[in-house]
């Protein structure tokens, strides 16, 4: 975000939390360092660990299990869709941990590979 206002199609919703000293402390320091108001640091902390943390590991570990399992490139986004409808996976990002997975295994299976078994 890094002081960018949302888009004006993207709702927000308010939420109230209550944090620990020190952890506000942070915050106004993450504010202050990126020039932004507490909200948005708060907001910028937020998208980074859903990024990182939670769908990056999650939805990676879903996609290179289904891969694991021989499907497709469109079988393993639809699956990773179903589970995390908000997840901006792409058919590029399906291929990327193919070829990640490829690069430290041979034998997983490319797309084509994939579908060939699929049609068979």
């Amino acid at each position: 975000m890094s002081g960018e206002k949302p888009s004006p199609g993207r709702r927000l919703k308010r939420i109230s939390v209550a944090l620990q000293e020190d952890q506000y402390i942070g915050l106004e320091e993450v504010a202050e360092d990126m020039g932004v108001t507490l909200a948005d640091a708060a907001r910028e902390a937020i998208n980074s660990y859903l990024l990182t943390e939670h769908w990056g590991q999650t939805v990676g570990k879903l996609a290179e299990a289904e891969i694991a399992k021989g499907l497709t490139n469109e079988e393993v986004l639809e699956r990773v869709l179903a589970k995390f409808p908000h997840a901006q996976t792409s058919r590029e990002s399906v291929a990327w941990y193919r070829s990640k997975m490829r690069k430290e295994n041979p034998n997983v299976p490319t797309d084509r590979e994939a579908r060939v078994r699929r049609e068979s």
